[in-house]
């Protein structure tokens, strides 16, 4: 997908239609099954989920796009993006968007800039699965303040809106305009 800095970058996890999961391309399952394993600290699980969960249902789902966060070869993070999901109620007007979802950097890799990388790189990576995207959307739990503090760090805006459908409680509506990118 897109290089961020020396040794990190995103990696298009999707497998092609009409081809089997053993069939990918070689680094393409060498990461899908390290992100597996993949977890984020236990307190920010029920933000985020985990790749083993998210990543079956971004297969199923062909308005899905899976990628890994990789540094120097090696799956350190995970997330997906996805052009159609409840799209329609997190933004003020109707505009071409993609939103971030399941997006989590794994427990032992946090603390080393991993994140931040991947968050200054996902509007290249959003133009990537839909290149007339205007905005970048996500939702945050109000209570994952870490969270809330790296994507405000990366470009993205918080209005003041809030999304209330959300199994963990009310999150902020965060926006990243992609016009520029």
């Amino acid at each position: 997908m897109a290089r961020i800095q020396p040794g990190v970058e995103l990696v298009d996890l999707a497998v092609p239609d009409g081809v089997a999961e053993a069939d990918a391309e070689p680094r393409v399952r060498a990461l899908r099954t390290a992100v597996l394993g993949l977890a984020p600290r236990a307190d920010q699980e029920e933000f985020c989920g985990r790749a083993r969960e998210t990543l079956p249902v971004a297969d199923q789902d062909p308005f899905r796009t899976p990628f890994a966060i990789v540094h120097d070869g090696e799956a350190v993070g995970f997330g997906v993006l996805d052009v159609q999901g409840y799209l329609d109620e997190l933004a003020r007007e109707p505009r071409p968007a993609v939103l971030l979802r399941g997006f989590y950097v794994g427990a032992a890799y946090q603390g080393r800039g991993f994140g931040g990388a991947a968050i200054r790189a996902l509007p290249e990576a959003a133009r990537k699965v839909r290149a007339d995207a205007d905005v970048l959307l996500l939702t945050v739990n109000v209570r994952n303040a870490g969270a809330v503090r790296a994507y405000l760090a990366g470009g993205f805006v918080d209005d003041g809106d809030l999304y209330l459908g959300g199994d963990a409680g009310p999150q902020h509506i965060l926006r990243r305009e992609l016009a520029s990118v």
